[in-house]
């Protein structure tokens, strides 16, 4: 550890600096005449009077030193100038009194209420009011319209009005007349087949199905009417595409109004 003396004879001295007399570092004296001015500073620079303060000036004499006055035809003796002062001067009538000018000689004599109204006695008509409710209110709990069938992570397809079999051959038959149904038909599962006359008579008779077991039968058509497959699984359409798919939505929505 190294130690250091310290001298105690030593007086330490703060000197403050010296002042300047004026800002800047200038004394000379300013010019305030127009010597050196240009001439634009001496055509606003009209009065050359260093040493008078603001409330010395002499108006009178001021005024009459001015070399370029006003057009005298600009100032009016009745206090306008410009295009006002030939207008007449507009005088502010009061329209309307005020609240304490009103003087009420007499107060209206008191009404007294009649016993009955409108001075007349005949039993009044009640009112009837219809309970029954109107065309808004009706609330169809039958759901009409075009239904979907939703899968996770799949197609939402929309739930045709007439089931399509599309296959190369078509073998089902009636399961009532043994015949092989044509246009139209319905199923069961696909497995149990009615063509159209053998459906209506059983809803009539209900033979063999009861109508509960009926009413869970779908319509059915094969795809032959919109393309042939000769064999194969290929398709020669008959149809143009859209139109079948136009046809095929149009069919949806009548389906749920009209049933067969």
């Amino acid at each position: 550890m190294q130690l250091f003396s310290v001298d105690t004879d030593f007086e330490y001295v703060i000197r403050k600096p010296e002042q300047q007399r004026i800002c800047f570092g200038s004394g000379q004296s300013r010019d305030t005449s127009k010597k050196g001015a240009s001439p634009f500073m001496r055509y606003y620079t009209l009065e050359d009077n260093p040493n008078i303060g603001p409330g010395s000036y002499n108006v009178s004499e001021s005024f009459n030193a001015i070399k370029t006055r006003p057009c005298s035809h600009s100032i009016s003796k009745k206090g306008y100038s410009g295009l006002a002062r030939f207008v007449k001067p507009i005088h502010y009538v009061e329209d309307y009194p005020s609240p304490s000018d009103y003087n009420v000689s007499s107060f209206p004599k008191h009404v007294k209420p009649q016993k009955y109204p409108f001075g007349s006695t005949s039993e009044r008509k009640a009112i009837h009011v219809n309970k029954n409710p109107g065309p808004g209110m009706y609330v169809s709990k039958e759901i009409k319209g075009i239904t979907f069938q939703h899968s996770f992570g799949g197609r939402v397809k929309m739930q045709l009005g007439v089931d399509l079999k599309c296959c190369s051959r078509n073998t089902d038959t009636c399961k009532m007349c043994g015949k092989k149904p044509t246009g139209d038909y319905w199923h069961l599962n696909n497995k149990i087949f009615l063509c159209r006359m053998c459906m209506t008579r059983e809803f009539q008779e209900q033979v063999k199905f009861k109508k509960r077991e009926l009413e869970l039968f779908r319509k059915i058509r094969d795809c032959s009417g919109i393309h042939i497959h000769e064999g194969t699984d290929a398709k020669i359409w008959l149809m143009h595409p859209a139109i079948v798919k136009q046809w095929t939505r149009r069919e949806t929505y009548l389906s749920a109004y009209l049933k067969d």
